[in-house]
């Protein structure tokens, strides 16, 4: 399973007819969360007239939300959710804040410049993949340590930690085929390897 999300949270401010109009995007695990993220845009920029947003949340997308904050019905926040779903974007929170420059861009001009504005911040943020990954917490002697390792460094693994006590305890996460890369490592230590299948996770391969 994958689905779209965006690389990091960034800012971006777009300035029409002299209203800022200020792209700021979140990861989003939770609806729960947009109310704390609201906050943090009201205290990164205080006083401003609107705080619009729109979110998609959960891998199937079903649960979007939005908010006009105050701008005419179907001006801002619909057309910051429609940007995030025509990119076919998950877990993803974007708040447009506005800071009014006296000019009245009638509901035409809103909706562009709230899609606007969510388009490149989006394009800035970046889109990248997220894959659900194996973990695994692999146990061996340490005769067995360098030529583990040396497996290991391969496309498709990555080492997250590792513990030396009385064995080395090595924990990875991979996007490999889980039973053929089980069978490898019980090749390669001729069956002296202890093998923990962890709980998955969704993460970023490059």
């Amino acid at each position: 399973m994958e689905y779209l999300t965006l690389a990091k949270s960034i800012e971006h401010e777009v300035v029409i007819q002299k209203s800022r109009f200020i792209g700021l995007t979140y990861p989003l695990v939770s609806e729960g969360e947009i109310s704390l993220y609201l906050e943090d845009a009201r205290e990164r920029y205080p006083n401003a007239s609107h705080y619009c947003y729109g979110a998609v949340i959960g891998l199937d997308g079903m649960l979007q939300r939005f908010s006009d904050d105050g701008e005419p019905g179907g001006t801002a926040g619909m057309p910051i959710l429609q940007v995030l779903l025509q990119r076919n974007l998950k877990n993803i929170l974007v708040i447009v804040v506005r800071y009014f420059g006296g000019i009245k861009l009638g509901a035409g001009g809103l909706v562009r410049a709230y899609s606007r504005t969510t388009a490149e911040a989006v394009n800035e943020a970046g889109i990248i993949r997220m894959e659900l990954s194996s973990r695994a917490a692999v146990s061996i002697h340490y005769h067995l340590l360098g030529s583990v390792e040396h497996f290991l460094h391969q496309p498709g693994v990555k080492i997250q930690e590792m513990t030396y006590g009385e064995k080395v305890t090595i924990r990875l996460l991979t996007n490999l085929d889980w039973d053929e890369l089980v069978g490898r490592l019980i090749d390669l230590c001729s069956g002296n390897v202890e093998i923990e299948k962890l709980e998955s996770i969704y993460t970023h391969w490059a």
